[in-house]
């Protein structure tokens, strides 16, 4: 996608390059005119979000929600910028690339008078598209807070788990958003935009604040949850463990008592009519009595 935009007269050019398919730094240095070590950075997806200038250029990586689930989760991805005062170029891939509809959609109702007027719109949108996420995956806790408590099982702890790593990868995503904004605000090419410019960058910050903000307070309240269930799965184990316990006790006594029946051993009743009944008898009173005993001291 490519188009000129601006004023009469200060016209710019803003091209959105998908790289997905792009390996190799000197195809992006001979197609784009990129420096190496900025071509290093667009093809590095692990690259953290940061802001460059050079007192012309204004490098910028930014996150954003990958559009696909990855086992599960929810996970983020980068976008890069390369803006000076005639271009701007946006570097995507196939899992960031639904954000260039949505910006081009923007600028269809907001003015973007010059590149740096749409790189803060960019950082706008790209901040604003958390917060349908983030809404989204709110909503999944609540749903699966009632399965657990109706159901605590390992589908639903396997489904909180991955609640917790996605909410992790987005809020870690959104502090670096805040991070980058936070650094562009103080950088040389700032000072020199009109205050149009200037009153964007501070809505574009604003919106990733809030997006950040939101993410760690979902991700502070599933942490709590996942403490809470954990501490349940351990309480109900230390039950069975219990459970079992006496019941391996109350077992030893008629295991005991049979055993003498297998060695030559002379035993009261053993001659006597019906003496069978009055054994179990007994064995049943001892067993009584040892789990009186037991539940005394276990509960």
């Amino acid at each position: 996608m490519q188009m000129y935009l601006g004023e009469e007269g200060k016209k710019y050019y803003w091209r959105a390059v998908d790289v997905s398919n792009i390996t190799d730094v000197e195809t992006l240095e001979k197609k784009f005119d990129l420096t190496e070590e900025m071509s290093e950075y667009v093809l590095d997806s692990n690259e953290r979000a940061r802001v460059d200038y050079d007192g012309k250029n204004l490098f910028a990586v930014i996150h954003v929600p990958a559009f696909t689930q990855n086992d599960g989760h929810y996970e983020t991805r980068s976008i890069k910028f390369f803006v000076n005062a005639d271009s701007i170029f946006m570097f995507v891939t196939y899992d960031t690339n639904y954000i260039v509809p949505q910006i081009e959609k923007l600028i269809e109702v907001e003015e973007a008078s010059s590149s740096m007027m749409l790189l803060f719109l960019c950082l706008f949108v790209i901040s604003d598209s958390f917060l349908p996420i983030l809404d989204k995956l709110n909503e999944e806790r609540l749903h699966l807070n009632r399965r657990l408590r109706n159901n605590t099982n390992n589908q639903g702890i396997w489904d909180l788990s991955d609640l917790e790593v996605g909410l992790i990868y987005l809020g870690a995503a959104t502090r670096q958003n805040v991070v980058a904004i936070r650094q562009m605000r103080i950088t040389t090419a700032i000072k020199k935009c009109s205050n149009a410019e200037k009153e964007q960058l501070e809505d574009a910050y604003i919106e990733a604040k809030q997006a950040s903000e939101m993410a760690d307070m979902a991700s502070s309240i599933v942490e709590q949850m996942s403490g809470m269930y954990n501490n349940l799965i351990n309480i109900r184990l230390n039950e069975t463990m219990r459970i079992m316990t006496v019941w391996s006790l109350l077992m030893t006594i008629p295991t005991i008592i049979s055993g003498f029946f297998g060695m030559n051993v002379d035993l009261p009743f053993t001659t006597m009519k019906g003496g069978w009944i009055l054994i179990t008898l007994i064995t049943a009173v001892l067993l009584w009595i040892m789990w009186k005993f037991i539940w005394k001291k276990l509960w």
